[in-house]
């Protein structure tokens, strides 16, 4: 497995990885109506493509696929990490929450801040991220249950 910056070329490729991984991985903490307004069929692939590209993005690819992406803004708000429906605990998310983590070490970035669904908040109290607040978000007329946390970066 390979991680590597995100190219524009990525965008159809992570919004499918985007709506599948939802679709899957999430319906286990959420019902249908919630996974379809959180990830909808359609996405504006102009909004995806601009953010990702002024974040610090990354892909992790295995066999030419990407299987999994994330994100952070200059700020330090840890925005996007979904992988492969197909390529869950093999370590993906690790791959990529160490070099979200090391570039915004790097970057003078001190505290890091994410919304954690209900699925991932596990996975990130692991990586010593605490929860600041349950909350709720409304998402295309739906009301999703989600975690402000944050994680305060230690200089390595």
């Amino acid at each position: 497995m390979k991680l590597r910056e995100y190219k524009s070329e990525d965008c159809e490729e992570i919004a499918k990885l985007f709506y599948e991984t939802v679709h899957s991985v999430n319906s286990i903490d959420y019902t249908e109506i919630q996974i379809s307004a959180w990830a909808p069929k359609d996405v504006d692939l102009f909004k995806w493509d601009n953010k990702l590209s002024n974040n610090y993005s990354v892909v992790a690819e295995k066999d030419n696929i990407i299987v999994g992406f994330g994100d952070v803004d200059s700020a330090g708000y840890f925005d996007h990490l979904y992988v492969h429906k197909d390529y869950q605990r093999i370590g993906v998310a690790t791959l990529i929450a160490d070099e979200i983590e090391r570039y915004s070490r790097k970057n003078g970035i001190k505290i890091i801040t994410t919304d954690a669904s209900i699925t991932a908040k596990p996975f990130f109290e692991k990586r010593k991220y605490v929860v600041q607040k349950a909350q709720t978000v409304e998402t295309r007329g739906q009301i999703l249950n989600n975690f402000k946390m944050q994680k305060i970066l230690n200089e390595k």
